[in-house]
């Protein structure tokens, strides 16, 4: 009785080890959404994360992120990104990304006379950059996932209103394995 037991039990941890196999090679598409921090305007945005993982180590995500913040002298800043980044798992589900980003934001200057607002004068600019950062992926279901990514961007020329050439964003979310 004790050595049927025994090969129940070996048997037994010998499937979750190998399900825990075959669950952490899973290739294919996920889908998200996060939340995220900007540094450089200080303003939380939303983010939708598409990604696919072409095998056990390596992966293909894009990433949108929209936010606005209101600036001191009662202007609006909207940012619009889009990143294309590669990513590799370094340890279990620690990743390391690097990529690009193209960059999008809208700038509204209301104008005031006599303490009235008089008009706005819009100003769009554009600007590519470079992405590299880390990440982790919580398995929580078989199919659901939490994540937090940090990276930093180095803009190809520097950002106008904001002027800088570079920004650190933070992000943490939830990814579906479709």
């Amino acid at each position: 009785m004790k050595k049927s037991l025994l090969l129940l039990c070996l048997l037994a941890g010998f499937s979750f080890t190998q399900a825990q196999e075959q669950y952490n090679v899973a290739k294919g598409f996920s889908a998200g959404f996060g939340a995220g921090f900007l540094s450089e305007i200080e303003s939380i945005g939303g983010s939708v994360d598409l990604i696919y993982q072409i095998d056990q180590k390596w992966g293909i995500a894009n990433t949108t992120l929209f936010t606005v913040n209101e600036l001191p002298n009662k202007e609006r800043l909207k940012w619009f990104t889009s990143d294309l980044n590669t990513r590799y798992k370094v340890y279990d589900e620690f990743y390391l990304l690097a990529g690009g980003q193209f960059l999008f934001q809208t700038l509204i200057e209301k104008t005031y006379i006599g303490g009235f607002e008089s008009g706005e004068q819009v100003v769009q600019n554009s600007n590519f950059g470079a992405n590299i950062g880390a990440g982790y992926i919580y398995h929580l279901l078989s199919n659901v996932n939490v994540f937090a990514e940090i990276k930093y961007t180095i803009l190809a020329n520097e950002s106008e209103p904001v002027e800088s050439s570079g920004y650190m964003q933070a992000r943490i979310g939830m990814v579906f394995d479709l």
